[in-house]
């Protein structure tokens, strides 16, 4: 199959959403599952909307409790305020996150709490080893520009700047905030260098380090964070939020992308207090050198900043916060003018293009210039291939009653959807970049067959030569909107296959205001057009770690799927989708039933829920002939399930917790179906997670979820010598009902959990078992499918 290039000249307007989305999809793939954006920031990169990034080191390390909470808090209003994203940076557990919830921002800015007891300073150098120790730290001036624009935030707000300390000339004291400054392009705002700095040295550097300093404002002075001036001049003065924004513009779209500081004075009410403040300083520095202090190294900052918060009696804390929230206005202005002008902008000087077309046999035009292209033959080979359906979802909800015949204000919610697309978002969250691979299919914008169209597939090894043929053979509006969504999921797109014959997948939904169903209409039928032999030359041209797939396959697609995994050893999982999906499991349960009861089931891993459980338990009873039932029968009583099983199975149900288990017969269904299935993981909602497994070895005397997790273990004799038969019994995460969102995707988010766990986490599946349920609850308090 080959992949069009969809080119857009110099007289063309480049999308600035697919520049944004090119280098938002860039730096996820490269941070990998170290790097959580939060829902807000990553729809505001991906639709170009203005956000500015803000540190943390202040909360963490620059202002007392409550002071440094309510200042973060009310820096997020100001910027929201003015239709800006803010976007807090911070390390939470060895990870990034990009926008904060209440809750993190809360806990982070506690010094006792159990996420912030004994957080670091992580600044450029520090990133790496944070990270890899898993620490929680508030990032610095050039730990948070590192960070942003790795992302593509062009703006970043921050009280004031670190710089040349006094004395520097001896002690080669300089922040490392000024280098950054020198090789990250990003706009700073600030109110200056912070005032226990040299500034006119710290200027001198800045000018080395080639970054375009400019006062905001009527007056040229270089401000002295606490005081409009410094008795320094600014080399430029930028008199508003205009200027300032295409002063921004220029030097972020120059050949190479220079930054600039835009130093905001403080406003000038308070330039009497911040005189006062600044003598202060004076007297702190001069009583720093006098007792020796200043040969201390990084022990001279926090002493001057305690020293100056005495002898101001708080007032220099007040000052602190009136200034940073000043520049929050400013750099909201500012960042609103930079984001016009960027979507406003023409790429006159070069060609920009992006994939039309993709999948499993995709070649590339080398010549193109890709962005956020991808190749199958410049990426690694997924470890996780993942069959079924991608699609995207529409959901129409309204504050009214629906009045039938006439339409109802309300509001429309695009996102993308589809089990199969579900679980390898889900999956992929938690592996290295580019492990998981999606085949999936999508419809084509032709109203006839191409050239190279063959009985309604692109046939490989054809090139698109012309743009006609491009046309023709391109993806249609929603099979476009599906790979930016792919794109910005951190998602590899070469496993997709383009369709003439049919529509990509979606699913539109109408909710009345309290959240029920009104009506739907699911057009999802072009994965039902991927065929078995797709699917085999997939699996062995790839041999990956596991198969995974949903119900959407056609009954003898799935029978393919599972001979060729069983030919060659590879586990497979399978989610049933739907009741009426699950049926197309069967047949192939049935035929492919070894007949050695050491031989691995035809399918590894099964995830009901428990009306799904019931289902296929009793359709297979009723499907079986005598010599099949009988067939099964040998396999359980191979397993020599004494009184000792029952009497542990019975002890551990007999809790209020679990006793729905024995009411429903959980256990019984599992055992009964053990002879196609090797391992349950059934999804039981608030009532939390059933799994029934055979095993190799003893499980992990390790534990998580607080030794929450219980189970019983069985071990085997006869044909199964040295094996275990394990139950376990995941509660649910506890969650306030108030926080939940959406439901949908919730059952997929565990697979992609489970699915990741299974091929990278290692023995403790009760530890990899835990993360997948924590990703449900993250998937639960957001409207996209997988949170």
């Amino acid at each position: 199959m080959i992949c069009g290039t969809l080119r857009l000249s110099s007289r063309s307007k480049v999308p600035s959403s697919l520049r944004r989305l090119s280098s938002l999809t860039r730096a996820q793939q490269t941070w990998g599952n170290r790097l959580v954006i939060s829902e807000e920031v990553t729809h505001a990169l991906q639709t170009s909307s203005p956000v500015i990034a803000l540190e943390s080191a202040i909360i963490t390390h620059g202002m007392p409790l409550p002071t440094n909470r309510t200042t973060a808090q009310s820096l997020e209003r100001i910027i929201r305020a003015k239709s800006v994203v803010p976007a807090t940076i911070a390390l939470i557990n060895g990870r990034i996150h990009v926008g904060l919830s209440k809750q993190q921002l809360t806990e982070l800015s506690d010094p006792e709490s159990a996420i912030a007891k004994g957080s670091v300073k992580v600044s450029r150098r520090d990133l790496a080893a944070a990270i890899a120790l898993g620490k929680t730290g508030g990032t610095t001036v050039a730990g948070t520009m590192f960070i942003g624009s790795s992302l593509g935030i062009r703006i970043f707000v921050t009280g004031g700047i670190g710089g040349v300390h006094r004395g520097a000339e001896s002690s080669m004291d300089i922040s490392a905030d000024l280098i950054e400054l020198g090789r990250t392009p990003m706009a700073v705002i600030c109110a200056g260098a912070k005032s226990i700095l040299d500034i006119p040295r710290t200027l001198e550097v800045l000018e080395t380090q080639g970054v375009c300093v400019a006062t905001f404002g009527e007056q040229q002075e270089f401000p002295a964070f606490y005081h409009p001036s410094s008795g320094c001049q600014s080399p430029w003065r930028v008199p508003d939020a205009s200027s300032a924004g295409r002063l921004i513009h220029t030097s972020l779209t120059l050949p190479t992308p220079l930054s600039a500081l835009l130093a905001v004075p403080i406003p000038s009410e308070y330039s009497e207090a911040g005189a006062a403040v600044q003598t202060s300083v004076e007297q702190a520095v001069r009583e720093s050198v006098e007792q020796g202090i200043d040969k201390r190294g990084k022990e001279v900052t926090p002493w001057l900043l305690k020293r100056v918060g005495d002898l101001t009696q708080g007032r220099a804390l007040e000052l602190n916060v009136k200034l940073i929230e000043n520049n929050a206005r400013v750099g909201a202005d500012v960042a609103l003018k930079v984001a016009e002008l960027f979507q406003n902008s023409h790429a006159s000087s070069s060609i920009y293009s992006y994939p039309v077309m993709a999948g499993p046999s995709t070649t590339t035009n080398s010549s193109s210039k890709s962005a956020p292209q991808q190749s199958s033959s410049t990426l690694p080979p997924p470890s996780v291939l993942v069959f079924g359906s991608a699609a995207i979802d529409l959901t129409s909800t309204s504050p009214q009653t629906l009045v039938p015949g006439t339409t109802t204000p309300g509001a429309v919610f695009v996102s993308p959807g589809g089990v199969g697309r579900n679980i390898a978002e889900a999956t992929q969250n938690l592996l290295p970049p580019f492990t998981v691979q999606l085949i999936s299919a999508y419809g084509l914008a032709s109203d006839r067959p191409s050239p190279s169209a063959v009985n309604g597939e692109i046939s490989k090894g054809t090139a698109v030569r012309d743009e006609t043929v491009q046309r023709q053979t391109e993806a249609d509006a929603f099979g476009k909107l599906l790979k930016l969504e792919l794109d910005s999921s951190g998602l590899r797109t070469d496993g997709l296959v383009g369709r003439l014959n049919g529509n990509t997948s979606v699913c539109s939904l109408t909710l009345e205001k309290d959240g029920d169903l009104v009506a739907g209409v699911a057009d999802m039928g072009i994965v039902e057009t991927l065929t078995g032999e797709v699917i085999e030359k997939s699996i062995r041209d790839i041999r990956p770690k596991m198969v995974v797939f949903d119900c959407n396959l056609l009954e003898e697609v799935i029978k393919s799927l599972l001979e060729t995994c069983q030919s060659l050893d590879i586990p497979t999982f399978c989610d049933p989708t739907s009741t009426p999906k699950l049926p197309r499991l069967l047949p192939s349960l049935i035929s492919l039933l070894p007949t050695s009861p050491t031989t691995p089931r035809p399918l590894a891993h099964l995830s009901p829920n428990v009306l799904e459980l019931d289902l296929i338990q009793s359709l297979l009873t009723s499907s079986l002939t005598d010599e099949q039932s009988a067939q099964g029968w040998e396999y359980i009583n191979s397993l020599n399930l004494d009184s000792d099983w029952r009497n542990s199975v019975d002890r551990f149900t007999s809790s209020k917790e679990r006793e729905w288990i024995r009411k429903e017969g959980i256990v019984q269904k599992m055992v009964a179906l053990l002879p196609y299935i090797d391992s349950f993981w059934v999804k039981a909602s608030n009532r939390g997670l059933i799994h029934l497994h055979l095993k190799k070895a003893p499980p992990s005397s390790k534990s998580s979820q607080g030794g929450r997790a219980e189970r019983i273990v069985q071990k085997l004799g006869g044909a199964h010598g040295g094996r275990y038969l394990i139950l376990t019994h995941y509660p649910a995460p506890r969650i306030d009902p108030t926080e939940i969102v959406s439901t949908t995707g919730a059952g997929d988010t565990l697979v992609g959990g489970l699915v990741a766990g299974l091929v990278d986490g290692g023995d403790n599946d009760e530890v990899w078992a835990d993360t997948a349920l924590q990703r449900v609850v993250r998937s639960l308090k957001s409207r996209r499918a997988v949170g």
